[in-house]
Order: structure tokens, then C-alpha cells, then sequence
């Protein structure tokens, strides 16, 4: 190893060990953490294999993060290609490690700082977004001759989207249905098949889900090659149909098996559903809009609380305040985006924008 590498190994584990949080810190946003990073790194002692492994995993966590909050990638490769991780690094939090004599064993989380992260984004004029959506629950269904299957923990089929909701590290935000008895008992398989509002209305209340993604397999023996149908619907809050997302065809001719098959269609569909809710909360260096909001003031710890709140929204560039009463405030506030995505960014944090003519109302939910 080169002086200079050395030499930026030593200085990066500098940085490390003063990054190094407790077991109370918290992200700022989910959206810039990463968390359980596992390393095993061998080197000639275990201080370097710990250094070496720390600010390898370091550069892969930002990598994640990059992945997850860009809308392009060649924009990620662009990035991870020219910045050093560490500079961007608000702590680290290691839950535990094992330093052998030439091995280093250890399983960290990174949070990075979100300020610093967006400042670059500007800087680099690239486009990103970081809202992370409200629960979705996924309901796979495997559909029999005999029937539809959505509680058999041997499928699988359901076992896979069971895996992919652990692994997913996404702004999408994945929750499933833990069977038991009760549960199946009021969440009939073929109820849910047949898309019976009711049920599926239950099953979103079962995990307090925003949206219902069902997503159906099937293998047709009734032609010369089976078949595997894949179909995926997605339904909003009172189990009313949004979309149909994707239905694909294959051939079970031999040249992959399902396994691969499943793997593939959850890439695909995720990937769409992921695409279509970056662009719709992106954020962009480059437009600027101004809106002036009414807000009803309680007192005037809730005042400053609303504006701390609006000043750590990614969206919101600038905040300036208009005049005071004892009732309300009216305030200025510049946003990267427009009215919409700043609505789904306000309501993901208990707030509601209301248009009334030339002024909007800015309250409580």
C-alpha cells in the first residue's frame, strides 16, 4: 500500500471513530440512513482490517442511499465516482464488532446528513426525491386449480414477497400481514381473489396501509407449454381500484425457473411502482416556487414548532415570515417543486394545505 493511501485510510478512520453515535441517535430521515451493515474484512492486523472494512461499508451505505433518493443513476455513478462518503456522514452507530488478530467482524448503521447530502445534489444541479411513501401492504396470491392460496407459509411464491419486503431498501414503504388464525378466519382466500372491497378494506385496517398492492401468479397447464401468468393491482385506502400495474405471460419452456421468474417480475414492477413515486415528490435545484399561507396560531411555541418543521422539509428552499397576530401568521415560503408535492410532503407529517382564493391555509390534519 502506497504512503497516500495509507495515508487516507488513516485519515478516513479519524473521521469514523468521531462519527461514532450511541444507541439514541436517530436519523433525521429514514431516508438517509442505512442501517445493519454487515462487514468482514481481512487485512494484515485487525486495526487495519477494522478500518479498511468500516470505510468499504461506508462507501456502499452512500451508494444505497444514492440509489435510493436519485432519479437517474448514471447521476449515482457520477457521485460515488468524485465524493468521499465520509464527508457526508452524520454518524455512525456500530451494534456490534469483533476484532480477531488479522479479521474484523461488525454490524453498523450510517446516517448521513441530510443538509449536506441535498447541498450537494444543488450543487451538481441533479434532480432527487427523498419523501418516503405511506405503507403499502402487499398481498401475493397463488392461484390453484383449487383455488387461491394466500396464507401457505410453503408457497413459494408468498414466501418470496415475504423475502423481498425484509430486503427492499427503497423510498417505498412495504408492509405485509402476518397470518394467523384470526386473520384467515376474516381475510377468506378467495374473498381476496375476488377483490371484495370489504375484505380488502379489512386488510388494509389490519396494518393501517395507505394502499393495497395485490399481486397474483398462476400456472396454466391447458396449453402445450405451461404457462405462468403474473398480474398486479394496486388500491387506495377504501380498496378502490388505482391501477392495474403490470400483467406479463411466460413460458415455462425450460430456459428459466420460477424462481428466477418471481425475482424478475418483482424487480420489474417494484422498480415501475418506484419510478412513478420518485417523479411525482422530485425535487428540483431549479425551480423555485413562492406561495404566501395563512396559519392559525395557538401559541407561540406552536408558531416556531410549524416553522422548525417547515424549515426541515427538503422541498422548502426558504421561510419568511409576514406578520404575527394572536390568532394566526402569515408566512412566505419558497419551495423546490410545486403546490402538490409540497401537499404530500405537508401531509406526511400531520399537515393539510388548503387553496382559498389568492392565500392558502396551512393546519393541522
Amino acid at each position: 500500500m502506497s504512503c497516500k493511501q495509507m495515508a487516507l485510510v488513516v485519515t478516513a478512520s479519524l473521521i469514523f471513530f468521531s462519527l461514532e453515535g450511541n444507541a439514541e441517535q436517530k436519523c433525521i430521515s429514514p431516508a438517509f440512513a442505512v442501517q445493519n451493515v454487515t462487514i468482514d474484512e481481512i487485512s494484515d492486523t485487525g486495526t487495519q482490517a477494522r478500518e479498511y472494512g468500516i470505510s468499504k461499508a461506508s462507501v456502499h451505505a452512500f451508494e444505497r442511499v444514492l440509489k435510493r433518493l436519485l432519479i437517474s443513476k448514471e447521476d449515482v455513478s457520477e457521485i460515488i465516482s468524485k465524493v468521499e462518503p465520509p464527508d457526508y456522514l452524520s454518524y455512525l452507530h456500530i451494534h456490534n464488532e469483533t476484532t480477531l488478530a488479522r479479521r474484523y467482524l461488525g454490524e453498523i448503521d450510517f446516517c448521513f446528513d441530510a443538509r449536506e447530502v441535498r447541498s450537494l445534489f444543488r450543487r451538481k444541479g441533479l434532480t432527487w426525491a427523498e419523501l418516503v411513501s405511506p405503507p403499502i401492504v402487499t398481498i401475493p396470491i397463488w392461484k390453484e386449480a383449487s383455488g387461491a392460496v394466500v396464507w401457505n407459509e410453503n408457497n413459494n411464491w408468498l414466501n418470496s414477497w415475504s423475502e423481498h419486503s425484509k430486503s427492499y431498501n427503497g423510498l417505498l414503504s412495504f408492509v405485509s400481514i402476518k397470518p394467523n388464525i384470526k386473520i384467515q378466519r376474516r381475510l377468506k382466500e378467495e374473498a381476496i381473489f375476488a377483490e371484495d372491497q370489504e375484505i380488502l378494506k379489512l386488510a388494509i385496517q389490519a396494518v393501517k396501509a395507505s394502499q393495497l398492492l395485490i399481486v397474483a401468479a398462476e400456472i396454466d397447464h391447458n396449453t402445450t407449454v405451461p404457462i405462468l401468468r403474473f398480474s398486479s393491482r394496486l388500491f387506495d385506502d377504501n380498496a378502490k381500484l388505482i391501477t392495474t400495474l403490470k400483467n406479463e405471460v411466460h413460458e415455462l419452456n425450460g430456459t428459466k425457473n420460477l424462481a428466477v421468474l418471481f425475482e424478475e417480475f418483482q424487480y420489474s414492477l417494484i422498480s415501475e411502482l418506484e419510478k412513478f413515486w420518485k417523479q411525482k415528490n422530485q425535487i428540483s435545484p431549479q425551480t423555485d416556487f413562492v406561495l404566501i399561507a395563512r396559519i392559525f396560531v395557538e401559541s407561540l411555541s406552536n408558531w416556531r414548532n410549524l416553522k422548525k418543521t417547515l424549515s426541515s422539509m427538503p422541498i422548502v428552499r426558504k421561510i419568511n415570515p409576514i406578520s404575527l397576530s394572536d390568532s394566526n401568521g402569515i408566512i412566505r415560503i419558497t419551495i423546490s417543486g410545486d403546490v402538490a408535492q409540497f401537499t404530500t410532503n405537508l401531509n406526511s407529517l400531520g399537515y393539510k394545505l388548503t387553496e382559498k382564493q389568492d392565500i392558502f391555509l396551512l393546519s393541522r390534519k
